[in-house]
């Protein structure tokens, strides 16, 4: 008997010593925590019934890129790869391959998970494909902008700078309106990352934001989130999806419309701790990550304590006392053990063992009803933060102690929804790629069969049909070479008419002599383009039909050996120059050379610098002659007629 009475008091005064140490932990004040606990009530959960029912879709989980990264929390598809961030500050991509390529990293070089306030823990991001902008909300660093390109960083939120009087602590998640602002989360006001776990038992401090990148500066959209986490824009811009964790909902508030400004509840009572949340590139929907799942038989005590005030209080407290010397020392001595411990009295990673081993995916429409969920029962998957579709594998992320990627087969309709993001998509611009040079082809072919009957045009310069249709398609290489016989002998007759037998003797010599010096007689050029509407032959017109048919060149050179041997006999180049210019239809071009030449003999010329006869005497392409020129005195600029070439 006395030995049940020693123990029974044993027992009061044991139970006294705490109940003391309770009151002074909740009455003493100005201890740490420094916020609220008030009675919180949460919606009942839904029940596990229909398409809430659990199932194994995600049992039997891969392991992928085991041991090559740790603690995967969110994802995004960039150019055909997956890009995470890591519980090591860094942001990576995955290849199809296996391997694990660096992208960047927000924080400072650190020694491990410990010192994650200096590393960085980037939570979540978003890409900006069109101008190759990636945002990142990182817990310690704020929100940043970083160029895929030069991987330039900028810093758009500072964690520094309070925001209508309160910092944040804790940067969550982010997402890009159509309009290049952003939409992003602070978790808590009251906590950073490593000591997360009190902010889900502490009253609600976090908030949703809205960055204006016209004027830098962000605004308060809703407030006094109970651990404000994943963010989504409607495809319309119409509202915000926020997830509230600790509510076990997600909220809506409108950004445009009859109710722009306001919110209400999106979906509540979800089995489970929502974590990031992602829009469906179908345009479908709204894809929720439930970190856990809960049912009947494995509660979540947190959810039991959220009408319990004071004992969330005291574990909040407990908890700092505890933490407030290791804390001391290692302010003091710097040793890794104190950092360790620190870290981990207020770190999630240390409170998993107190929830189910489950986790979940829940798929809805824009009007907050579930269109399937999801479930891994058996423990290979036991923690989601993030989920998405790549090569029609699911992939899945957890933000803690996971080294791996978990990816199971795409259910069916995430695999619908997801299609944008399926390799399949990726060979649409390969076809367009392919296609784009046989178009080209196939008009490079008629263009060169087109310029055939060109050439041939040029060879039977004698029929004035064939000259006239060419003219129309290509007049300023056609007429020129239709041109060049008519008016030649044309001018040669005028020459002869006017000029001594004796001097036309001479004529060869001086056109032979003339061609050495063609490329000289550049001056007449620019006069012959003014006062002609049709284009006329100069003395470089081989150069210029050389760059157009390279046989041209060929061409020119005997026509104009013949018009040396027609120099000879005055009498037969008349003939031939009235029959060759009564073929060609050229009248009214002779007229207008006839009124140049005249023009030319009318002009004054100075007496101490004669014009050379060559300047004077056309002919294109005749070959050089060894007999210098002589200068005609006096009578030479009136006798000899100005060409006009």
């Amino acid at each position: 008997m006395g030995l049940l009475v020693g123990i029974l008091k044993k027992i009061l005064k044991l139970i006294v010593y705490l109940a003391i140490v309770v009151a002074i932990v909740l009455l003493i004040p100005n201890l740490p925590p420094y916020t609220k606990f008030t009675r919180i009530d949460i919606e009942p959960t839904q029940q596990l019934v229909g398409v809430l029912a659990p199932n194994a879709v995600l049992n039997n989980a891969e392991q992928l890129f085991k041991d090559k990264l740790l603690g995967p929390e969110a994802f995004q598809i960039y150019n055909g790869e997956v890009y995470t961030t890591l519980a090591t500050g860094e942001i990576v991509k995955l290849s199809s391959g296996g391997h694990v390529t660096f992208v960047t990293k927000i924080g400072e070089p650190c020694t491990g998970l410990v010192q994650e306030h200096i590393c960085g823990r980037p939570l979540g991001f978003v890409i900006d494909e069109k101008n190759k902008f990636m945002y990142v909300a990182d817990a310690y660093h704020g929100i940043w902008k970083v160029n895929l390109v030069t991987d330039k960083k900028q810093l758009l939120v500072s964690p520094r700078v309070p925001i209508n009087g309160r910092t944040p602590k804790l940067f969550n998640s982010i997402a890009l309106g159509q309009n290049g602002d952003l939409y992003w989360t602070d978790s808590t006001s009251d906590y950073p990352l490593k000591d997360g776990v009190f902010s889900l038992i502490s009253d609600p401090t976090g908030r949703l934001f809205h960055y204006n990148s016209a004027k830098n500066e962000s605004i308060v959209l809703l407030d006094d989130l109970w651990f404000a986490n994943g963010v989504v824009t409607s495809p319309d811009n119409q509202f915000v999806l926020v997830a509230e964790t600790n509510r076990y909902r997600l909220m809506k508030y409108y950004l445009n419309g009859p109710k722009k400004g306001k919110s209400e509840v999106f979906i509540a009572g979800l089995p489970g701790f929502p974590d990031n949340i992602r829009t469906l590139p179908d345009g479908s929907g709204v894809l929720i990550s439930l970190y856990n799942t809960i049912d009947d038989e494995n509660p979540m005590i947190i959810k039991t304590l959220a009408s319990t005030p004071l004992a969330r209080k005291f574990i909040a407290r407990l908890g700092h006392l505890v933490e407030l010397p290791f804390q001391f020392l290692s302010d003091q001595f710097h040793h890794h053990i104190f950092e360790e411990i620190v870290y981990k009295i207020g770190n999630f990673a240390t409170a998993t063992f107190l929830t189910p081993s489950m986790s979940g995916l829940i798929q809805t429409d824009w009007t907050g009803n579930i269109v399937a969920s999801y479930h891994n029962l058996d423990g290979s998957i036991p923690h989601i933060s993030d989920a998405i579709v790549f090569n029609d594998k699911l992939y899945t992320g957890c933000p803690h102690t996971q080294n791996y990627v978990g990816a199971v087969p795409a259910p069916p309709l995430l695999k619908k929804a997801f299609s944008t993001n399926n390799p399949a998509v990726k060979e649409q611009p390969k076809l367009k790629v392919e296609e784009i040079p046989k178009e080209p082809k196939q008009q490079q072919k008629p263009a060169q069969k087109q310029s055939e009957p060109k050439v041939v045009a040029k060879e039977s310069e004698v029929k004035p049909k064939l000259v006239q249709k060419e003219a129309e398609v290509k007049p300023k290489v056609v007429t020129k070479d239709a041109e060049i016989k008519p008016k030649v002998a044309a001018k040669e007759a005028e020459v002869k008419s006017k000029v001594v037998k004796k001097e036309a003797e001479v004529k060869p010599k001086v056109v032979s002599a003339e061609a050495n010096q063609k490329p000289i007689v550049t001056s007449k050029e620019p006069q012959v383009k003014e006062t002609t509407k049709d284009p006329k032959p100069t003395p470089k017109a081989p150069e210029a039909k050389a760059k157009v048919v390279s046989k041209e060149q060929d061409k020119i050179k005997p026509n104009s050996k013949d018009t040396e041997t027609k120099a000879k006999p005055s009498k037969d180049a008349d003939l031939k120059s009235k029959t060759e210019s009564k073929e060609s239809g050229q009248t009214k071009t002779v007229k207008k050379q006839n009124t140049e030449e005249k023009s030319a003999e009318s002009v004054p010329k100075p007496p101490t610098k004669p014009i050379p006869v060559e300047e004077k005497i056309p002919s294109d392409t005749a070959k050089p002659s060894k007999d210098t020129l002589k200068v005609i005195k006096k009578s030479g600029p009136q006798e000899i007629p100005h060409p006009n070439v």
